[in-house]
């Protein structure tokens, strides 16, 4: 196993982790608002469209979560077989698409925090790594 697969296969399990807990949290949230009624959030907020913005925030989560978890799979699946590197190349960018446009949207909305950058880095590693194995197996 190469060093790019190693690091594919750690980022993989990273990303399953992580993954992981965006659905698990996104899920406990769901179940956690049934205990809140839509009236007290309006109240708390002061704005009748908290509840569907809990709502979106909390999908939006499972979907993250969801993502992650596929782009570990096929990671971890790529690590131990080169030959399958395709799907999680094309992931790897997208995700890295996905971090670079997070860390502009904080950047030029104000809400830049040195977590967005962060954020970037694994994504960018994954693709790198993932390059390098893809020029591996056409040698």
């Amino acid at each position: 196993m190469s060093g790019s697969q190693k690091y594919i296969k750690i980022i993989g399990i990273l990303n399953i982790i992580g993954g992981a807990f965006y659905v698990l949290i996104g899920i406990l949230g769901f179940l956690g608002k049934g205990f809140v009624s839509n009236e007290a959030l309006i109240e708390q907020a002061g704005d009748s469209a908290a509840p569907a913005a809990v709502n979106t925030f909390l999908i939006v989560m499972i979907v993250i979560g969801l993502f992650s978890l596929i782009v570990g799979f096929l990671g971890v699946r790529a690590a131990n077989d080169p030959s399958k590197i395709g799907p999680v190349f094309t992931l790897s960018i997208v995700s890295l698409v996905i971090s670079v446009a997070n860390l502009f949207v904080g950047i030029f909305g104000g809400n830049f925090s040195v977590y967005s950058l962060i954020e970037c880095v694994p994504p960018a590693l994954m693709t790198w790594c993932a390059n390098n194995v893809k020029k591996q197996e056409k040698l």
